[in-house]
C-alpha cells in the first residue's frame, strides 16, 4: 500500500463541530506510519442518502476522531493520487457507539457512487443493511459492547486506487438520532496471520487464505462473501462474525487416524442458527461425507446431514474433546468453520487452541479365544445403519476386560484376526445393567451392517428388537452371566464384536451397561469308547448338537448337553432332545453291547439314551431306552422299556449294560441321542449325567471255562463284580475288558438288570440251603401265620399262658445263629420299600387280663386298599385321629436293596426277633388297630407317627466257587453269630436314612417312607392330605 506524491505537511481542512459549522481541524489518517491530513471539504457519499440539512462528520480538536451525529453519508477526499490498496492492506481503528442508528459503516472507495462493495458494517440495529454488498467484520459494536477495536484486512476484499474515505450512519426514520465515533485510524501493510494448530505436539501454520464452502454442489450457496474470519495476532484463535461458511487450506494434507482426537476451546458470544468446525478433503459438503461438528444449533432441521456435538450456550466458553477418528478417517486438505446465520451480520464466536493428537487409549479390549488371550487394539467404530451416537465413546477398563457404555451407542471393535464360528462354538460373558433403555445387546458379525442375518443377542430391553432374545433378561442393577451356543445360530468368520445400547427415541445420554469377561470356546468333543476283540479305542464326536424328535416338537433349542473338559461325561439340564453324529456310524449285530454310567440329580419326566439311524422319534422303530423319570413309559411305543433297569435314586452313579441286538440291529446307525423330557411345566428343571459311554463287540465270555472262587463278608452285587474285575486283570483274554460286558456274555443275558438277577440268585443260594422255614418256628400251617400277622389266632386272643408259643424261646436258644426264611404270607409279599413293622394295641404278658402296651406312636389313618386281604374289603379307610386310639406300640426293621446284603438275606431273622421274640414272647404284645394288619410291609400298615427299630449284625463268611468245566456255582455261607440291636435313635425312619447314606436305599424311597411314618404331631396334615385325595377336607 502506498500514498501517491502526498506531502507530509498538515493541510487544514475546514469542518464543523456541529451540523452547521465546518470543521476547523483536519482528520488525521496514518498510512504506513505516515500521517495524512484530510483537509478537503466533505462531500456527499452515495447519492440521495443524505437528507436536507444532514450533518457533516465532526473531527475532534486533535484530528484523531470523527464523530457522526444523526443520519449522514459523508466522504473525505483523499489526496489526488489516492491510496493504493493491495492484498495485504489493513485498516485499523476504534469505534465507539453511543446511540444506535440503523447501521454505521466505514468505507474506502474509488468514487462517491457507492456502487461497488467498499464498506464495512461496524454496527447494525436492523441486523442487515439493505445493500447486500457491504462487508461484515467478525466483530461489531452493540449497546452492550459499545467500544470495539477493529482490524479489517480490506485488501482481502478489494484492491486498487482509492480516492475517498467515507463515514456512514444510516437512520432514515429519525435523522437526528444516532451518535458514534471513529478514532485512531491507521492503514498499513501486514502479512496475514497464520492460524496455529498443533498435531501430535507439532505446530501447523495454516495460511489465512479464506475460501468458501460448497454445499450440495451449489457453489457457495450458503456463504456470505461479505463476511470474513479474523485470526488473532498470536495465531491461536480465529473469530467468526455473521453468516460464514469458509475454509482454510492446510499447507499439506493432514491425516486423521482411528485414534485421532480434536481438542479446542469455543466461545459463543452471539448465537446464530448454528456453529461448526469441519475437516474436508475438498470444499464440497455432501450428505454422504458428514465431516462437520455442530457446537450449537437452534435450527436442527437444517443440519440433519451433518454430525452433532454437545451444544454450547450463548455467552459460554466450552472446551471440546472430540474423538474425531471415530467419525471419519483419511487425508484432509481443508479446515472449515461455519457460522450459519439467516441474518448475515449476526453471530459472533471464537475457536481457540486447536490441536489434533493420536490418543493412546490404554489397553484395548481383551477377550479369551480357546484359552488364549486376544488383545483388540484397534479403536472402535460404529455398527448398524446410522444408529450410533458417535460422541458417546465406548470405555474400556484398565485391565481391558470390560467394555462400558453410557448413552446411545452402536459400537464395534475389529478383531486382529477373524474368529471362525463353527457349530460347536460358544461365547460367554458377564453383563451389568445400570440404566435400561430401548434395548441392549451384543453382536458378533462379519461386517458392520445390522441386518436380517441376526447376529445380535438381546440382554435387556424395553421395546422389541428383531434379534435373538436371551433368557432371562437382566434387570436394572443386576449382573448376569450368559453362555450362548453361538454356533447353533450361525457359523462362519467373525470380524467384529459390537456393543449396542439403543436409545435414539429419547435422551441419547441415557443408558448405562457393561459387558465383561468375554470368552469364546469350542464345546469339548464327546469321547466314546469302541472296544473290539479286547482292544479299546477312543472315538471323538464333534459337539454339534442336532435337534432330535423335531417331528414331535420335543426339543428345547436353548438347552444343550454339557460335555466335560475331558470329554468323558455329558450332563443334561432341562428339557432337551439332542443328537450327536457318530463319525463313520455304527453297525449293530448280535455281539454289540452298549455300556455307560448314569447319574440322576433331579428327576425329570423321562431321561434316556438312543442309538438312531435318523433324527426322528418313531413308534414303529423305537431306538430309545428310558432310564429314569416320573412318567410311565411302559406302554409308550416310542420307548424300549422291556428289560432296562430304571434309576430311582439320586446322586448315585448307576451302571448300565445293554445288548443292543436284543432290541434292534443294522449297519446304518449314525447318531447317539441323549434325551431328558420335561416339557409339561418348567423346561429348565431336571438334571442328569452320562459318563464312560462305550460300544463293545464281544462274541464269547473269557471266564466261562475258568475255575475261580471268591470269599466275602457279604455277597453283594458290587462285591461280586469287583471280584470279577480283579480276576479279569490276571486272566488271559480278559485283560482290559469291561467286567459288566464280560458278565453279560458269561450269563448270556441282555442287560445289567439280568446280570444282577443272576448274581443275586447265586449269592442267596447259600442261605436258602440252610433257611429254617418260618412255619417250622410256629409249628402251624401257613394259614395260621397269615391270621397271626393280621392280628388273629389264639396267640393274640388268649389271656392265659400259651404253651405253643413257648416254641419261640426254643428257637431263640437253639437256632439263634441260623438263617430264617420269611413266612409265605400275604403281609410280606410286596415290601417295595424293604421295610416292615408291627403295631400293637394290647398286652397280655402274665397278667391274666388285658393291658395297654407301652405307648410309642400315634395312629393317623388306615387305607384298606393297601391291605385288602387283611381288611377283607377292596377299599375304604379308618381315621384314627391323633392319639385317640389309646396306647399304640409300633416296632419295625428294614433291609438293603441288594439281595446279598446280610440284612436282606436275614430279614426272616429280623422278623422273628421283632414280631415273635421281643413283641410276643417277651412283652406279650398283641392285636391290631381296627381294619389294619398287625404286622406287614410298611406300605400295608396304618400311617403312624413313628416306630421303634431293630437291626441285625452278622459275623459271617460267604464263599463262592465256580467250576469252569461244569459251568456251575456253589455257595457256602458260614454264619458265626447273628445279633439284633436297636437302630440309630431306636427309630425306623432314622435307620432308613442310614440305609440311604450307605447306598442301600434311595432318597425317593425314604421320601415315600416319610408318608407312612409322618413324625410326631403330623397326623392332622397326613390325614388332610389323604382325605383331599378322596375329595374331602379334614378339620
Amino acid at each position: 500500500m502506498k500514498v501517491n506524491n502526498v506531502s507530509l505537511a498538515v493541510i487544514a481542512v475546514a469542518s464543523k463541530l456541529s451540523s452547521s459549522v465546518a470543521n476547523s481541524t483536519p482528520l488525521l489518517l496514518s498510512v504506513d506510519g505516515v500521517t495524512l491530513s484530510l483537509d478537503d471539504a466533505q462531500v456527499q457519499y452515495h447519492k440521495n442518502q443524505n437528507h436536507n440539512g444532514a450533518n457533516e462528520v465532526a473531527v475532534s480538536g486533535n484530528g484523531l476522531s470523527a464523530e457522526m451525529v444523526g443520519n449522514l453519508w459523508r466522504a473525505f477526499p483523499l489526496p489526488e493520487e489516492g491510496i493504493e490498496v493491495d492484498e495485504n492492506t489493513v485498516l485499523e481503528f476504534k469505534f465507539d457507539l453511543e446511540e444506535e442508528a440503523d447501521y454505521q459503516m466505514i468505507c474506502l472507495d474509488e468514487d462517491t457512487k457507492a456502487k461497488s462493495a467498499r464498506c464495512f458494517v461496524l454496527a447494525s440495529r436492523t441486523g442487515e443493511p439493505f445493500n447486500k454488498k457491504y462487508y461484515y467484520p467478525p466483530q461489531y459494536a452493540t449497546p452492550e459492547n459499545n467500544s470495539v477495536d477493529f482490524k479489517i484486512p480490506i485488501g482481502r476484499f478489494y484492491t486498487g486506487n482509492m480516492k475517498y474515505f467515507a463515514f456512514v450512519q444510516e437512520n432514515d426514520l429519525d435523522t437526528s438520532k444516532g451518535l458514534s465515533t471513529i478514532s485512531n485510524i491507521r492503514m498499513f501493510s501486514e502479512e496475514p496471520n497464520n492460524l496455529v494448530m498443533t498435531q501430535n505436539g507439532e505446530e501447523i501454520l495454516i495460511p489465512d487464505v479464506q475460501t468458501y464452502l460448497y454445499l450440495n454442489k451449489a457453489a457457495g450457496d450458503k456463504d456470505s462473501k461479505q463476511t470474513f474470519m479474523h485470526i488473532t495476532d498470536d495465531g491461536k484463535s480465529i473469530q467468526l462474525g455473521g453468516n460464514s461458511w469458509k475454509a482454510l487450506e492446510f499447507p499439506s494434507p493432514i491425516v486423521i487416524s482411528p485414534k485421532t482426537v480434536l481438542e479446542f476451546d469455543f466461545n459463543l458470544i452471539e448465537a446464530t442458527n448454528g456453529e461448526a468446525i469441519c475437516f474436508e478433503e475438498d470444499r464440497q459438503i455432501t450428505n454422504d461425507q458428514k465431516r462437520c461438528f455442530f457446537l450449537h444449533s437452534t435450527a436442527t432441521s437444517n443440519f440433519d446431514v451433518l454430525l452433532g456435538a454437545e451444544n454450547a450456550s450463548e455467552g459460554e466458553t466450552k472446551h471440546y474433546t472430540i474423538p474425531i477418528g471415530l467419525y471419519y478417517t483419511g487425508s484432509f486438505q481443508y479446515l472449515a468453520f461455519i457460522s450459519f446465520s439467516s441474518v448475515k451480520s449476526r453471530g459472533k464466536s471464537t475457536f481457540s487452541n486447536l490441536q489434533l493428537y493420536d490418543d493412546d487409549q490404554g489397553p484395548g479390549l481383551k477377550i479369551i479365544v480357546d484359552g488364549e488371550e486376544v488383545s483388540i487394539s484397534e479403536t472402535e467404530g460404529s455398527y448398524g445403519n446410522n444408529q450410533d451416537s458417535i460422541e458417546n465413546v465406548l470405555e474400556i477398563s484398565g485391565d481391558g476386560l470390560a467394555a462400558h457404555l453410557e448413552g446411545n451407542q452402536w459400537k464395534s471393535v475389529a478383531l486382529p484376526m477373524p474368529i471362525e464360528i463353527n457349530a460347536a462354538t460358544e461365547v460367554e460373558f458377564d453383563f451389568f445393567l445400570g440404566e435400561r433403555v430401548d434395548h441392549h445387546g451384543i453382536c458378533f458379525d462379519d461386517n458392520l451392517v445390522e441386518n436380517d442375518a441376526k447376529h445380535c443377542f438381546v440382554t435387556a430391553n424395553t421395546d422389541n428388537w428383531s434379534q435373538h432374545n436371551l433368557s432371562p433378561k437382566t434387570s436394572t442393577g443386576e449382573t448376569r452371566h450368559y453362555k450362548i451356543p453361538i454356533g447353533t445360530y450361525f457359523t462362519g468368520p467373525m470380524n467384529f464384536i459390537a456393543f449396542v445400547q439403543d436409545n435414539d427415541s429419547g435422551d441419547q445420554s441415557e443408558g448405562v451397561s457393561t459387558y465383561s469377561n468375554i470368552v469364546f470356546s469350542e464345546r469339548p468333543e464327546l469321547n466314546l469308547g469302541i472296544t473290539q476283540e479286547s482292544v479299546r479305542q477312543g472315538l471323538s464326536v464333534f459337539n454339534q448338537q442336532l435337534r432330535y424328535a423335531d417331528n414331535q416338537n420335543q426339543d428345547t433349542a436353548s438347552n444343550l448337553i454339557e460335555v466335560s473338559s475331558d470329554g468323558k461325561s455329558a450332563t443334561l439340564r432341562g428339557n432337551l432332545y439332542k443328537a450327536l453324529e457318530i463319525p463313520g456310524g455304527l453297525t449293530i449285530d448280535d455281539n454289540s453291547v452298549l455300556s455307560f454310567k448314569f447319574l440322576m440329580e433331579e428327576i425329570a419326566e423321562i431321561t434316556g439314551i438312543c442309538i438312531e439311524e435318523n433324527l426322528e422319534l418313531e413308534k414303529d422303530f423305537p431306538r430309545c431306552f428310558p432310564l429314569a423319570g416320573d412318567q410311565d413309559v411302559s406302554n409308550d411305543a416310542n420307548w424300549l422299556y422291556r428289560g432296562v433297569e430304571q434309576t430311582y435314586s439320586t446322586n448315585e452313579w448307576q451302571t448300565y449294560v445293554i445288548r443292543l441286538s436284543e432290541f434292534f440291529h443294522g449297519d446304518d446307525f449314525k447318531y447317539l441321542v441323549l434325551v431328558q423330557d420335561n416339557d409339561k411345566t418348567d423346561r429348565t428343571t431336571g438334571t442328569s449325567s452320562f459318563k464312560n459311554i462305550e460300544f463293545h463287540e464281544t462274541s464269547q465270555s473269557c471266564l466261562k471255562n475258568v475255575d475261580f472262587e471268591f470269599s466275602f463278608d457279604e455277597c453283594t452285587i458290587e462285591n461280586f463284580v469287583n471280584e470279577v474285575e480283579q480276576l479279569m486283570t490276571n486272566t488271559p483274554g480278559c485283560i482290559g475288558n469291561n467286567a459288566w460286558v464280560e458278565l453279560l456274555a458269561f450269563f448270556d443275558v441282555n442287560s445289567k438288570l439280568q446280570i444282577e438277577e443272576q448274581i443275586g440268585a447265586i449269592c442267596t443260594s447259600g442261605y436258602k440251603e440252610q433257611y429254617l422255614p418260618f412255619e417250622v418256628i410256629m409249628g402251624k400251617h401257613f394259614q395260621f401265620s397269615d391270621e397271626f400277622f393280621d392280628g388273629g389266632t389264639t396267640w393274640n386272643y388268649e389271656n392265659e399262658s400259651r404253651d405253643d408259643a413257648s416254641r419261640i424261646k426254643m428257637v431263640q436258644e437253639n437256632h439263634a445263629n441260623r438263617a430264617i426264611g420269611m413266612p409265605d404270607v400275604h403281609n410280606f409279599k410286596k415290601c417295595e420299600l424293604r421295610a416292615a413293622m408291627c403295631c400293637y394295641v394290647a398286652s397280655r404278658k402274665g397278667t391274666g387280663v388285658d393291658a395297654e402296651p407301652e405307648d410309642n406312636s400315634d395312629a393317623c389313618y388306615m387305607d384298606f386298599s393297601g391291605a385288602q386281604q387283611s381288611s377283607h374289603v377292596r377299599d375304604g379307610y379308618s381315621i384314627y385321629g391323633n392319639g385317640v386310639e389309646g396306647n399304640l406300640n409300633c416296632h419295625g426293621f428294614a433291609w438293603g436293596d441288594d439281595v446279598g446284603n446280610a440284612d436282606n438275606a436275614l430279614k426272616g431273622n429280623s422278623l422273628f426277633q421283632v414280631a415273635m421274640y421281643d413283641s410276643l414272647y417277651e412283652k406279650g404284645l398283641a392285636e391290631e388297630l381296627p381294619g389294619a394288619p398287625m404286622c406287614g410291609c410298611v406300605e400295608q400298615m396304618p400311617v403312624v407317627t413313628k416306630a421303634n427299630c431293630t437291626k441285625v449284625e452278622v459275623d459271617q463268611t460267604v464263599d463262592v466257587n465256580y467250576n469252569g468245566s461244569l459251568t456251575e456255582f456253589s455257595v457256602n455261607v458260614e454264619i458265626r453269630t447273628i445279633n439284633h440291636v436297636p437302630c440309630t435313635d431306636n427309630d425306623l425312619s432314622s435307620h432308613y436314612q442310614d440305609l440311604v447314606e450307605e447306598g442301600k436305599a434311595s432318597q425317593m424311597e425314604k421320601d415315600y417312607l416319610d408318608t407312612r411314618l409322618v413324625g410326631e404331631g403330623n397326623c392332622p396334615g397326613a390325614i388332610s392330605t389323604f382325605l383331599s385325595e378322596k375329595g374331602f377336607s379334614f378339620s
